[in-house]
């Protein structure tokens, strides 16, 4: 597995988006991140079931979208086979036997999520 190297200011403006695969921590820092076996993807896995072109994660205003590119194996997140799907934190992402974490610490989606939870409740009758 490898990275492809990204500017420093790119990595420091969104820290807070990641993977996490087998322990190791791989920002999101830019607008599309694609997965595969080919060594032109972002992240490279070397395992013979995996497509040359497997999946692509794309940053939509702050939210995450994961597309299958039509893999063989297919694209599954908790559990479910997806072509695409918008990713929540803790989302497992899973690629046959390749388990993969989605952590979203974004400041500005905790506020919303902050908000959303609050708005739940029903005001009292006084």
């Amino acid at each position: 597995m490898g990275e492809k190297d990204v500017p420093e200011e790119q990595i420091s403006s969104q820290q807070g988006v990641f993977l996490i695969v087998n322990r190791q921590m791989i920002p999101l820092i830019k607008e599309v991140t694609t997965i595969g076996r080919h060594l032109d993807n972002d992240i490279v896995f070397h395992e013979d079931f995996l497509s040359r072109h497997h999946a692509e994660i794309v940053n939509n205003d702050g939210g995450y979208i994961l597309h299958d590119k039509k893999s063989t194996s297919g694209t599954y997140v908790n559990g479910k086979k997806i072509e695409q799907c918008v990713l929540n934190s803790g989302d497992l992402i899973s690629f046959a036997n390749i388990n993969i974490m989605f952590v979203n610490n974004n400041a500005k989606i905790q506020v919303k999520a902050t908000g959303t939870t609050q708005s739940l409740h029903k005001p009292s009758d006084s």
